[in-house]
């Protein structure tokens, strides 16, 4: 069976001729996408389009991808990714949300784990796609709850198995810068919580739309003003403590350096992306513990 342009237009007609899209409407659409033989891409433009709507924008609140939803999700996928149209709905998905539940961030870097060690979905084992690439960018440094834009250890964890596992000659420079920073994110960076819980958003909401007065009531449940004298500039001993912080992260200390040397020698090689990943944290890094430093000479 093919989904053609035609095939995807008069699904997508049926889908939204109700109103929205509901869950029943993306179980259809992604068995549709299993049993067909091919598919244009009009096809995987609905199915992402349609798991958004279901996950990320007709939620309460919007774009906070909920946990239930993101585990049902997943158990929908019974036995992970099969085709590249799921790799790109949950992609989209992930990219469109302001707030992911860590377990759906940590399955889909699974699932593009497998296809690139193992090959899945059509997708050669030891290559790093293009693709591939935009994926892990999107996926990788999501911002799942409490946290954006860090990466986390088993992010981490699975980006020196893709590494390790690159067939002689399929190496891809864009991996490689991409590799190299995502790490040093991880070993010198901080998880800043840049937006609200889904709770905290309800908060605010549930404020914005009560009738005055309730500023401070609302301000009363969320700071303790008690603690905070007339004379502190809260923003400048905020702004000095990250500061602090940011230091003390970037320099990398005796636990970071073994974890990434026991993972730098495993195989018993050091790929391109871990060269460019030993350069980097040369460059960026302000301390480094000597078991790690003797490698980088080594290695140089």
């Amino acid at each position: 069976m093919l989904i053609d342009e035609q095939g995807a237009l008069e699904m997508r007609r049926a889908i939204y001729a109700k109103g929205k899209a509901a869950k029943i409407d993306l179980v259809r659409a992604i068995d549709s996408g299993r049993g067909a033989d091919a598919y244009s891409d009009a096809f995987i433009d609905l199915l992402s389009e349609v798991a958004a709507d279901v996950l990320v924008n007709d939620v309460e609140p919007a774009r906070y991808i909920q946990a239930a939803d993101a585990e049902w999700l997943v158990t929908r996928l019974n036995g992970g990714l099969a085709n590249r149209a799921e790799y790109a709905m949950l992609t989209h998905v992930i990219g469109q949300a302001v707030s992911v539940p860590p377990a759906l961030a940590a399955f889909v870097v699974g699932e593009i784990e497998r296809g690139i060690v193992k090959g899945a979905a059509g997708h050669q084992a030891g290559v790093v796609t293009d693709a591939d690439l935009q994926s892990l960018r999107t996926v990788v440094y999501a911002a799942t709850e409490g946290s954006s834009l860090h990466v986390t250890q088993d992010s981490a964890e699975a980006l020196f198995r893709i590494a390790d596992a690159l067939a002689d000659g399929a190496e891809n420079p864009g991996f490689d810068d991409f590799f190299a920073k995502a790490i040093g994110n991880y070993v010198m960076g901080l998880a800043f919580r840049w937006t609200p819980s889904a709770s905290e958003k309800k908060r605010v909401d549930a404020w914005l739309d009560a009738p005055e007065p309730g500023f401070g009531a609302f301000l009363g449940s969320m700071l303790d003003f008690s603690r905070i004298g007339q004379d502190v500039d809260i923003d400048a001993d905020q702004n000095a403590a990250d500061a602090r912080d940011m230091m003390r992260a970037e320099a990398i200390d005796a636990g970071e350096a073994e974890w990434l040397v026991s993972r730098l020698t495993r195989d018993g090689k050091i790929s391109s992306a871990e060269r460019r990943l030993l350069r980097f944290l040369k460059e960026e890094s302000p301390a480094i513990a000597p078991a790690l430093a003797a490698l980088m000479e080594k290695a140089a």
